[in-house]
């Protein structure tokens, strides 16, 4: 009974405490129209066309507790399907002092100081198809419960649990594929034994020098391939289904930032591996290693922010055929090879999925370089802001290039138009989605 009246004692004067707190509420969003113009082979000019908003709220005290919500619309087109959506980006609430703070509800949650590359980024997810001339639109919210110790002003300790498994929107979609593949990708929140995540990290911040380390467990946001069904019984019309499939990885990185005048310095390094043998799973990819080296340049009113990746794929052999999904087959190769006594279809179907999947996450060579640069200027006073990003993968020979200019005409305006270019070699995974990633666009938008 003590105890009973103790509790109700003490949660009574902590909400008249909070009643008594000054609230403050700041709402926010913007309103903006925009259209993406094919410039690759895609069959239609207007490869997306969009009207959205964004309705954001922040609530706090500035004491001891904060909220945030974020909820976007949006109606229009987008590689030739309808669109009309309403999605609740971010949505948490947040309990702090100066020693904790405990948040909950569905955030955009970045782990690691690199920027171009983020080897170290576990929890959000990213929509890659999503047109929109705002790259962070591509950003997708997690449900996810972040609890975070500061025992000292140098030290904070973050662990961070999602329930569900959240995965990415890969560039497959828009794919041209033939009538007799089934393609299905996942979408949304899922939920199943193992798909819950767990994430713990340690951030040092000293003057002049930042450092964290980190370790995760649970499923990839990147889904796996794997081949569902494969009926051969009718040679001239296989009918083969593959699926998006979630797999379990252990992954541990860390990461440091300090200021060399005139430069700040960035690096990472990470290793993921997954729980389960790659052997017979095709959609298990090999263990891999990462490392990041980039520097920030800002003179005056210019930015440049340039980024080393590599990458050493560990436990590799090589692919015993090359992929063809999403490509132009050669039929008198595939004739030849369907004829060979022995020749198991069901099996090359398989080793098809898999080397697809080796593809798209760019462990079909046994190391990796890449190189990115970001361009930045604010000129005119802020009004005119020209960029340009590029990403070029040294052992792939893909290429993205995005050039942009915006223009604040007056205050709470932007003017903006730029352009998305993909390009790659034959049989690789930017000639595979150039043709509808490709595009120029423009966009008017309002801030309020």
């Amino acid at each position: 009974m003590t105890k009973r009246f103790l509790f109700t004692l003490i949660f009574t004067a902590l909400i008249f405490n909070l009643s008594a707190q000054e609230k403050v509420f700041t709402p926010g969003g913007f309103l903006r129209g925009g259209m993406f113009y094919s410039t690759g082979d895609y069959p239609n000019d207007v490869n997306a066309a969009f009207a959205d908003a964004a309705f954001t709220l922040t609530a706090t005290d500035n004491m001891s507790f904060k909220g945030f919500g974020d909820i976007r619309l949006r109606m229009g087109q987008q590689f030739g399907d309808n669109v009309n959506s309403l999605v609740v980006r971010e949505a948490w609430g947040m309990y702090y002092n100066r020693f904790i703070s405990i948040s909950l509800g569905k955030r955009i949650i970045k782990w690691g100081k690199t920027d171009i590359f983020s080897p170290l980024s576990r929890f959000s997810p990213l929509d890659y198809t999503y047109r929109s001339p705002d790259l962070e639109d591509k950003d997708m919210g997690n449900l996810a419960g972040e609890l975070t110790i500061t025992p000292a002003s140098f030290l904070k300790l973050t662990a961070v649990a999602t329930p569900l498994w959240h995965p990415s929107v890969l560039m497959t979609a828009p794919l041209e594929l033939p009538p007799n593949i089934n393609l299905s990708m996942p979408e949304g929140l899922y939920r199943g034994n193992g798909y819950y995540s767990l994430g713990f990290r340690g951030d040092l911040l000293l003057s002049g020098f930042d450092a964290g380390i980190q370790w995760y467990h649970g499923p990839d946001l990147m889904p796996g391939l794997s081949l569902v069904s494969a009926d051969f019984s009718n040679l001239l019309n296989p009918q083969i289904a593959i699926a998006g499939v979630p797999y379990i990885i252990n992954h541990t990185g860390l990461d440091f930032e300090v200021p060399v005048s005139p430069l700040v310095l960035r690096g990472a390094l990470a290793y993921s591996k997954p729980v389960r043998k790659k052997e017979g799973n095709e959609e298990i990819p090999f263990p891999q290693i990462d490392w990041v080296a980039g520097a920030d340049w800002t003179p005056g009113n210019f930015r440049m922010t340039f980024e080393y990746s590599g990458r050493k794929v560990l436990d590799y052999y090589p692919a015993p055929y090359d992929p063809v999904i999403g490509t132009e087959p050669d039929l008198v190769k595939l004739s030849q090879l369907f004829a060979t006594p022995g020749f198991d279809p069901v099996e090359f179907t398989r080793l098809q999925t898999e080397a697809f999947g080796r593809l798209y996450n760019n462990q079909v060579y046994e190391y990796y370089h890449s190189a990115g640069l970001r361009f930045e200027a604010e000129l005119f006073y802020g009004r005119l802001l020209p960029s340009v990003m590029t990403i070029y993968n040294f052992t792939s020979k893909d290429l993205l290039l995005i050039p942009m200019i915006r223009f604040k005409p007056a205050d709470g305006l932007t003017i903006g138009a730029g352009m998305e270019h993909y390009s790659g070699k034959k049989g690789g995974l930017y000639d595979i989605v150039d043709n509808f990633m490709k595009a120029a666009f423009v966009s008017i938008k309002i801030d309020f």
